[in-house]
């Protein structure tokens, strides 16, 4: 038995391009209503725009800011009086030897892949709780529960490692509540994650899979009965050749 999510509120942080941006289309069109979070305000809007064109009976909202800004997520997302999912999606990549890490980028990974999430969660918790029925899913990374052979990103691990344990003990927090809290956690996808933090991967790497298959894996997660949860799901590419 599948749970509709046709006028549920949803919040997807970092949905102004990549697996962001997906989830937020996929949610429009299954029947919720989408608050667009960014930190530019032109690509929201743009966002907004390109959701709304594709699922034109649904409200679609705009929201920037800084994730690295505690006191701007304070005041920006206070704004939201009603929610029923929280996407915890936005997240940034940091990759190589830890001695050459620039410390701030260092505190850019940790703020937006960690701290941000926890500040927002935080925050928003009262309104969950009012719902009938809501839900929170972190994305988190595969890099997050293991850590691989000669190949360090050891300050991006170690924010992924602390929503797990962020995500788990949310869930034990909420258990037999009526908010549900579960892990996704991806491997490398085909998004601009890693462009951005200067990169020059192939767009097709053997271990990169479409991230459609995380909305699609997502939006099962969102959708079982609410009586049931999926604690947490890794997804990665099991063919690289």
């Amino acid at each position: 038995m599948s749970f509709s999510l046709r006028k549920q509120v949803a919040l997807v942080t970092g949905a102004t391009d990549g697996l962001g941006k997906k989830i937020a289309i996929a949610l429009a069109q299954a029947g919720a209503d989408v608050i667009v979070h960014g930190r530019d305000v032109q690509k929201v809007t743009q966002t907004c725009q390109e959701v709304q064109k594709l699922a034109p009976e649904v409200s679609v909202t705009e929201l920037v800011c800084d994730l690295t800004q505690p006191a701007a997520i304070e005041t920006q997302f206070a704004t939201i009086k009603k929610l029923d999912i929280l996407v915890n999606n936005a997240g940034v990549w940091l990759e190589g030897n830890t001695i050459d890490g620039n410390p701030e980028k260092i505190l850019e990974v940790l703020g937006v892949n960690l701290t941000a999430p926890v500040l927002i969660t935080r925050l928003l918790l009262p309104v969950l709780k009012h719902a009938e029925f809501s839900q929170i899913v972190n994305v988190s990374s595969i890099a997050g529960v293991e850590i691989p052979s000669g190949f360090f990103h050891t300050v991006y691990s170690a924010s992924k490692f602390g929503i797990q344990a962020f995500s788990e003990a949310l869930a034990k927090e909420f258990d037999n509540s009526n908010v549900r809290v579960m892990g996704y956690y991806p491997g490398g996808m085909e998004t601009q994650l890693f462009v951005k933090a200067g990169h020059t991967y192939k767009q097709h790497e053997p271990w990169m899979f479409d991230p459609q298959e995380s909305v699609d894996a997502i939006m099962f997660m969102l959708t079982r009965s609410p009586k049931v949860v999926v604690k947490r799901m890794d997804l990665i590419n099991h063919q690289q050749g």
